[in-house]
């Protein structure tokens, strides 16, 4: 559930995330919901196809290199700007209805294999407010890739009893904020810190405490010895 002060959520995912049950899922929310707005951008696969039978591929393939606009995205880490090559459309697609769909690449000349298609039903979206969003979902991949590599997301052994999956996800995400608190330290505005670099810190201060605290010992027992 959003927050009360939300007004318009937009669901953003990759290809893998793009099915006909997730856009479904996503309409229903827009229809039921009497508080928020809800969209989407998904990427979709060149397998879709339009309500005329038309492979979506072939857009990616055959659409001239001329019409692909040149446009600076402003980058979500705040970081320069990133320049792709975009058009964008409305068209009917047949699990969908119609929405607005985009082709981006990072360069003219780059194949139609390495071209992006997102989609959305976001009402008067231009091609580039398209690509500002499905950027946006990039924050989220970090997150998850680093919960999966760090933390153990994924490696727990549950089934797919949905209070379980619930909960292995919360030991992550625990994990997670609990290694922010104790390396806040490492954090400093303007510099660059990855949760792999708190892991390490943190796993180094716990052995250095160890050790120190066994020689401690060692050299009590051998006063009292002496």
């Amino acid at each position: 559930m959003p927050p009360l002060w939300v007004r318009t959520v937009t669901v953003v995912g990759d290809s893998a995330y793009c099915s006909k049950e997730n856009i479904e899922t996503v309409k229903e929310k827009h229809t039921s919901d009497n508080r928020c707005n809800w969209f989407y951008v998904f990427a979709i696969a060149r397998t879709w196809k339009t309500e005329e039978n038309k492979n979506i591929k072939n857009l990616a393939t055959c659409t001239p290199r001329k019409l692909c606009k040149r446009t600076r995205i402003p980058s979500v880490n705040g970081q320069k700007r990133k320049v792709f090559w975009i058009f964008g459309k409305r068209i009917c697609l047949r699990h969908a209805g119609e929405v607005t769909i985009v082709l981006t690449k990072k360069g003219r000349n780059t194949g139609p294999r390495n071209t992006k298609i997102p989609v959305t039903n976001l009402p008067g979206a231009t091609a580039r407010q398209v690509i500002s969003v499905y950027q946006r979902r990039w924050s989220a991949e970090i997150i998850f890739k680093e919960l999966k590599s760090a933390l153990g997301l994924g490696e727990h052994q549950v089934s797919k009893d949905g209070k379980r999956v619930e909960k292995s996800l919360g030991i992550s995400a625990a994990a997670y904020l609990f290694l922010l608190r104790v390396r806040k330290q490492d954090i400093r505005p303007g510099k660059p810190w990855s949760i792999f670099q708190l892991q390490n810190n943190f796993r180094t201060e716990v052995i250095t405490d160890q050790i120190e605290h066994k020689t401690e010992l060692k050299i009590k027992k051998l006063k009292k010895a002496a």
